[in-house]
C-alpha cells in the first residue's frame, strides 16, 4: 500500500467534541448496510447518548488524514452482547463497530485502523484482537479474513446464531503494513486500563 493512498493516517480516542463526528461515521455505514439489505447495527444504538451509556469516550477511536476523521472503532476489554469463552474474553481486546467513511473505501484504511489495533493490543499485553461483528455480509466476512480474523460461529443461551471475528496476535501470519509507524500515528494513548486478570 502506497503512503499516498493513505496519507498520514492518525488514530486517536476521540474527545467530546468530536463525539457527532464519531456518530456520523457509524450512521453513515449503519446507512449504507441498511440500503444493501443487510442492517449491521440499529440506528438507536449508535446516537451519542447511547454511546456514552455503554462505552467510555477514551474507548473511542477515530482515524483522521489530514484532519479529517475517516474511520472509527471502539476498543475495550468487554465482548458486549456476544458471549464469548472465558478465555477469549481474558485474553482479547474488544474492538467494535469498525467503519470507514464511503469516500476513503477501498484505500486500505480499514486494514490500518486493525493494524493499529493489533499494534496496540500487543502493547496492552493482549493476546487476541476480537473484533465483535454479528454480520452475514459475505464479502466483509471475506475482507476480515484476509486481515486474519478467524470466523467464530455459536450459540448463544437462546440457541440463535452468534458470529464474531478473532485474531491471534502471536501467530497471525498476515504482515502488518510496511509504513513507518510515525506515518500512520500510532499514539498509544487513552485505554488506560491495564488488562484484567480475570474476565
Amino acid at each position: 500500500m502506497s503512503s499516498e493512498a493513505t496519507p498520514n493516517l492518525v488514530v486517536r480516542s476521540i474527545s467530546s467534541i468530536e463525539l457527532y463526528q464519531f456518530c456520523e461515521l457509524l450512521m453513515e455505514a449503519a446507512s449504507w448496510f441498511e440500503s444493501r439489505g443487510e442492517p449491521l447495527w440499529k440506528f438507536h444504538q449508535i446516537t451519542p447518548h447511547s454511546l456514552l451509556a455503554n462505552h467510555r469516550l477514551d474507548e473511542m477511536y477515530m482515524g483522521y488524514i489530514a484532519g479529517k476523521p475517516v474511520a472509527a472503532m471502539i476498543l475495550n476489554n468487554r465482548s458486549g452482547a456476544i458471549e464469548v469463552e472465558a478465555e477469549v474474553r481474558r485474553e482479547s481486546l474488544f474492538m467494535h463497530k469498525l467503519t470507514v467513511n464511503r469516500d476513503f473505501a477501498g484505500k486500505g484504511l480499514a486494514k490500518l485502523m486493525v493494524d493499529w489495533a493489533r499494534c496496540y493490543a500487543l502493547n496492552q499485553g493482549f493476546t487476541l484482537l476480537s473484533l465483535i461483528c454479528n454480520c452475514r455480509d459475505e464479502r466483509l466476512r471475506w475482507t476480515l479474513s484476509q486481515f486474519g480474523f478467524d470466523e467464530v460461529e455459536q450459540l448463544n443461551a437462546q440457541y440463535q446464531l452468534q458470529r464474531y471475528f478473532c485474531l491471534d496476535l502471536d501467530s497471525c501470519s498476515v504482515p502488518l503494513e510496511n509504513m513507518p509507524v510515525e506515518s500512520i500515528g500510532f499514539e498509544f494513548t487513552g485505554l488506560n486500563e491495564v488488562k484484567p486478570v480475570l474476565g
